[in-house]
């Protein structure tokens, strides 16, 4: 979201900034600040605390971390420099935020809760972290191990990142939760120092590959990537002992077909649950083929399987691909500093209604029965299993005849009741709403 230079001056204006913030509010990572358009992948669904927002679960155990500097202070005037950022990103989104301004404080490190807002269906906080003593927040800061109440589905997301006041902004994001009781946002870890290596690849022959039988893998022993009661069949204990020229800190330990699959078994450190890969077949035109499956598990040191992290098995679906053609490669991520904590806090945020008109529409497996708009975005509701539902956008069709179109997609599901949430990056204004249109239905507001 860039604004042009008369905007950036009615905010000047607005904020009466310094010389020194219009420097802020110029940062090249604020101008882009946006609603990720992959947020569904990202959501925790069906749960009531998340380790982790990855594709994989990676978990790692607490460590006990006694800290000496410990302080909560709520009611105080919420910082000049938040304020300014939250007004950059959005003057809409921030007249309407409800003031919080509960600060925690732990080893150097400053949690902020700055602003909140929340509807019938999610609540929406914004944060800033901020370290007055050393480096360990930067442009990269990642919240690894967080808790929130009042919902059973959440996300996170860094949004801002300013390197003159290193303050980072977050904004974490609850859905499905109840409105009578307090909200509880609590930082366990967060990641910092990130960066990714690109192209990494293995010094392979893939049309070399053997057949190989596969094996169960006991309840119980698996970390992520599987559902409740799947069973997991993976390659035996492999001798392998391949690494790669850019990253020595994971070897390819076996490698086999079976029934038309391919299958990739990595070992990582058993004492790193946190660098991590996203690994692909690649042919010389660029054609990639990423795993249909991907599971986390644990071996000890004979190969047996266990519950830990330090395995990864990636199985790729190669019926009719030529793999003399093709080489794997992998996408690394690695952290220079993972930091531990314990930033709490408990606010209580009032909730803003919205309006619900009918809405049916067949989807296949669910069908939507009624639309609820809000200024937070639009919800669809319906009975089904929407688990696996077509691409969903809407179009909100203003009286003045303009147009907002909303792709940011949040799911979550209770039992056989559907909601589906379409983002919007800015608040919507009902009252200025003619109609709506969903994947081409037309509803009138």
């Amino acid at each position: 979201m860039k604004f042009s230079d008369e905007k950036f001056r009615e905010l000047e204006e607005q904020l009466k900034v310094t010389d020194k913030s219009k420097d802020i509010l110029r940062s090249e990572i604020l101008h882009n600040a946006h609603m990720p358009k992959d947020l569904h992948k990202r959501a925790k669904m069906g749960v009531s605390q998340v380790r982790k927002k990855r594709k994989k679960t990676w978990l790692i155990a607490s460590v006990s971390t006694v800290f000496l500097a410990s302080s909560i202070t709520v009611g105080a005037v919420m910082n000049d420099d938040v304020k300014k950022i939250l007004w950059y990103i959005s003057p809409d989104i921030a007249a309407l935020l409800e003031p919080i301004e509960s600060t925690v404080e732990q080893d150097g490190i400053k949690m902020e809760i700055v602003s909140a807002m929340q509807d019938e269906d999610m609540a929406v906080v914004y944060v800033t972290m901020q370290d007055f003593e050393e480096k360990r927040i930067d442009e990269t800061l990642d919240i690894y191990d967080y808790f929130m109440t009042k919902g059973r589905s959440f996300t996170v997301e860094r949004i801002g990142f300013d390197a003159t006041t290193k303050i980072a902004l977050v904004r974490f994001m609850s859905f499905n939760g109840s409105s009578t009781d307090n909200f509880k946002l609590k930082i366990r870890s967060f990641l910092s120092d990130k960066s990714v290596l690109e192209d990494v690849t293995f010094p392979l022959a893939l049309q070399d590959v053997k057949e190989q039988q596969t094996e169960l893998l006991p309840d119980g022993t698996i970390r992520g990537g599987a559902s409740p009661g799947e069973n997991v069949y993976v390659l035996p204990a492999g001798k392998l002992n391949i690494h790669t020229q850019l990253y020595d800190g994971m070897r390819l330990t076996n490698i086999g077909l079976h029934n038309d699959k391919l299958y990739v078994q990595i070992e990582w450190p058993a004492n790193n649950a946190i660098d991590h890969g996203q690994f692909y077949l690649v042919n010389q035109a660029g054609q990639k083929i990423h795993p249909k499956e991907s599971y986390s598990y644990g071996r000890d040191e004979q190969g047996k399987p266990i519950y830990a992290y330090n395995y990864q098995e990636d199985i790729f679906d190669v019926k009719d691909i030529n793999l003399a053609e093709y080489e794997l490669q992998a996408k690394i991520y690695t952290v220079g500093q993972y930091v531990e904590g314990d930033w709490e806090a408990t606010f209580k945020l009032e909730e803003m209604r919205g309006q619900s008109v009918p809405f049916a529409a067949d989807y296949g497996d669910w069908k939507a029965k009624e639309l609820k708009i809000s200024p937070l975005g639009l919800t669809i509701m319906g009975e089904g299993d929407a688990s696996e539902t077509e691409e969903l956008t809407a179009t909100i069709v203003n009286k003045d005849g303009s147009h907002k179109e909303l792709t940011s997609l949040v799911s979550f599901t209770d039992g056989n009741q559907v909601k589906l949430k379409l983002l919007s990056e800015e608040p919507l204004k009902l009252e200025q709403i003619k109609s709506i249109m969903v994947n081409g239905i037309k509803v009138n507001f």
